[in-house]
This record gives structure tokens, C-alpha cells and sequence, in this order.
């Protein structure tokens, strides 16, 4: 089971269900069934499924930061019916609160499909309109340090 991946969806791109374990550059493309698989020189780097609306519509384009227990079991059914190694559930998104901010952990991934080094997020990593989008989130309520900041909206 692969536990650390990035999901990306791409409406504009076929509606491309990206899945990244690195942000290595993508050197070479093969399928393998209904799955293209990423390579950067001899190392798989990704998943790609295309025209993912056959199995899941998913209303969101971009990176999917805590992707549902349900949109697993379905991305795991293809991986698997196309002998593919397959995703374990994330447990949590990577972006936690730290000092009344929203920090990316170090090996989580971006909205530009890079992985982190660790950093304070900007109104325009996760997608939320605000003038001044690159103004890093700050959280007015009182909220302890290393909440997950996705799961904080699920309670």
C-alpha cells in the first residue's frame, strides 16, 4: 500500500485524476490498462486516470488535501483491476495549525504539485479567495498547535 501520495484533479486536462508519490519531473508515460503510469527516468512517480468521471465526480480542480475514505475505495478499485500497487487512507492532510498560522509539513504536497520542505501557507496554497492572496492564513479562534487543519472542518 502506498501511504505518502499527492492527489491531483484536472477538469481542463480530461478530467485527469492525478496521483503523485514525488515531485520528481515526469520524464516517460506508460499505460498499463485504464492507468497511466508516471515515470521520471526509471522511477514510478505516479498514477494518472483519465476521464475519472467514469467513476467519480469530483466538483473540486486542484490538489485534494484529505481525500474521503469513500474517493480511496474507488481510486483502489482501479489500481487494483489494473494490478497496481494501492493507496492507504490518509489520516491526515498535512496542514496543521502552528502559531495561529497554517503550516505545510515537511514531505506533504502543494497545490503545485511540489512536496513541501515545511512553510507557512498563503490564502493561495489552499485556494481561498482573499485580495491579497498571498497573505499567509491566520486563524482568529484560539486553536491549539498541530491541529490538522482540514479535519478541524469535518467536527
Amino acid at each position: 500500500m502506498i501511504n505518502s501520495y499527492g492527489l491531483f484533479n484536472h477538469h481542463l486536462d480530461n478530467n485527469t485524476l492525478v496521483i503523485l508519490f514525488s515531485d520528481k519531473p515526469i520524464t516517460k508515460k506508460i499505460n498499463q490498462g485504464e492507468v497511466e503510469l508516471l515515470y521520471s527516468e526509471q522511477e514510478l512517480v505516479g498514477y494518472s486516470i483519465s476521464n475519472f468521471i467514469r467513476y467519480a465526480k469530483i466538483k473540486y480542480s486542484g490538489i485534494l488535501f484529505l481525500p474521503s475514505k469513500p474517493l480511496i475505495d474507488v481510486i483502489n478499485i482501479i489500481l487494483k483491476n489494473n494490478k497496481l500497487e494501492e493507496l492507504e487512507y490518509k489520516k491526515e492532510s498535512g496542514y496543521i495549525v502552528k502559531d495561529q498560522k497554517v503550516f505545510a509539513k515537511q514531505g506533504t504536497f502543494l497545490r503545485d504539485e511540489t512536496i513541501s520542505r515545511g512553510r507557512y501557507c498563503s490564502y493561495f496554497d489552499l485556494y481561498i479567495d482573499k485580495e491579497n492572496d498571498q497573505e499567509l492564513i491566520t486563524i482568529d479562534e484560539d486553536i491549539r498547535d498541530n491541529i490538522d487543519f482540514f479535519q478541524m472542518e469535518e467536527k
